[in-house]
């Protein structure tokens, strides 16, 4: 990390929490929260060199607000949004600026511009350095936004900032932003216009040499959300990592099974593992969150999973559960969930993030309770902040528990472990396999119920006239 001299000029970038338990108990946090934040090194990466560089990650230290620093940046995502609200305030008791982005800043500009002095919507490059500049002059302004015409660049992250900090034993690289589906759920694709933004693939290369010069961890992770949302590029990509002998792990949509000469592109460049969202196994359900690019495998869904499989490919597949089906469906969806033997399973209920077009339909519809239902001090991780359509949310909450129990019980891992191919293809991987579904298995109580931020009451935005400088920063 850049030593510190307090003769120049220090921006201090902030990671905070989704929420705990107990806020005295580092050690309560969700282990597989516990990711290294490349945005954060990213942004780091671009700025200039003669800033001093401050970090805290309040997954796993807590913040010393009295540090002095002259502008902090604040990365804020929907669930982390009432914590870092009040981060900021605490900040602005001490005469720091604040400025956030990232996608909530990103989706909802009106709200977040209220707690800090400055916000960044959309992608950082382009317009950091000049962040920068103008909070050195004391003329930070309003909202910073790269403009339209301006070409996508993709900055080089600097992971120094991480320093010895003990995140999962990943590496995270960026391939590509955006996703080019429409699904209504959805905030990447609603705050990138369901577009996919691919990185040059010669700075991919050098990002992983980077990492692996600094001896850092081997497996890589993809942040992309879609990393087949171009497959012509996906395939020079995968021709182009082939060479460096890695093993990484990413995230896709089912549309590549049909593609032999791509998932062949995929095992020979080091692919592990892949997210895939299924999302449901009912074909109107799926017409109805727009996420037509599954309908046709749904027929033969377990078909499309195999040759995944064949590969040595593992899945690690989302569903949702609270559109228009019933317990009995969900029900089905976990049974078939374990029938498929995936690696991993995620079964979420649906969740209205703001900005979304679900979010505007459940408004419309007068079924959401609250639209800042993620400030609401009386929600809580898992529980269910609309009226859902065929039943009550304690059975919508019930149901996707039930499902996890089952797909992490001890039973359904054995069952799943029977899938050699895909999840035990090597001792490394198998050992993967147990140590990951256990995690997930005990994590099944250790986030539900999991409250948002640290303070028993709802973030309140500081008035117009009184309001200190606060600044914060995601992209």
């Amino acid at each position: 990390m850049r030593s510190l001299t307090r003769d120049s000029f220090k921006v201090t970038f902030v990671t905070p929490h989704v929420g705990r338990k107990d806020p005295s108990n580092l050690k309560e946090y969700v282990r597989t929260w516990q990711m290294g934040n490349l945005p954060v090194a990213t942004l780091c990466g671009l700025t200039p060199k003669d800033v001093e560089i401050g970090f805290y990650d309040e997954r796993l230290e807590f913040i010393n607000f009295d540090d002095p620093t002259d502008l902090v940046a604040i990365t804020i995502e929907t669930y982390n949004a009432k914590r870092a609200y009040e981060v900021a305030a605490e900040y602005r008791k001490r005469g720091v600026p604040i400025i956030m982005g990232g996608y909530h800043a990103t989706l909802v500009p009106e709200e977040v511009s209220q707690y800090a002095d400055s916000i960044l919507v959309g992608f950082a490059e382009g317009v950091w350095d000049e962040v920068i500049r103008d909070a050195q002059k004391g003329q930070l302004k309003p909202r910073y936004q790269r403009p339209e015409y301006m070409p996508i660049r993709f900055g080089m992250p600097d992971r120094t900032i991480f320093g010895g900090r003990d995140y999962m034993d990943l590496s995270l690289v960026e391939t590509g932003r955006g996703c080019p589906q429409h699904c209504n759920f959805c905030t990447i694709t609603t705050a990138t216009g369901a577009r996919y933004y691919p990185r040059p693939i010669d700075e991919i290369v050098a990002d992983i040499a980077q990492i692996k010069a600094a001896k850092l961890p081997k497996n890589i992770f993809f942040v992309d959300d879609n990393i087949v949302g171009n497959i012509k590029y996906a395939k020079d990509l995968f021709r182009a990592l082939a060479p460096l002998k890695i093993r990484w792990f990413s995230q896709g949509t089912m549309n590549m099974a049909r593609d032999e000469e791509l998932l062949q592109l995929m095992a020979d460049s080091g692919c592990v593992g892949l997210l895939v969202g299924f999302e449901s196994l009912n074909k109107q359900t799926l017409i109805e969150m727009d996420k037509k690019i599954n309908v046709p495998f749904i027929d033969d869904i377990r078909a499309s999973v195999d040759k995944l499989h064949q590969h040595g490919i593992c899945i690690y597949g989302t569903f949702i559960f609270g559109y228009s089906e019933t317990v009995e469906d969900f029900q089905r969806t976990a049974r078939a969930a374990m029938h498929m033997r995936l690696f991993m399973a995620a079964f979420n209920p649906l969740t209205p993030f703001p900005g979304t077009r679900l979010y505007h339909q459940l408004i419309a519809e007068g079924r959401l309770k609250d639209p800042q239902w993620y400030l609401d001090p009386e929600y809580r991780f898992g529980r269910i902040p609309f009226e859902p359509k065929f039943m009550t949310e304690r059975q919508l909450r019930e149901a996707t528990l039930d499902a996890r129990r089952q797909f992490y019980s001890w039973k359904g891992i054995a069952k799943r472990a029977t899938n050699v191919k895909g999840n035990l293809t090597n001792l490394v991987k198998a050992g993967g396999y147990l140590y990951i579904n256990w995690e997930l298995q005990r994590e099944i109580n250790d986030k539900d119920g999991l409250p948002l931020g640290n303070l028993p009451e709802r973030p309140v935005p500081p008035k117009p006239e009184v309001r200190e400088r606060v600044y914060t920063i995601t992209i």
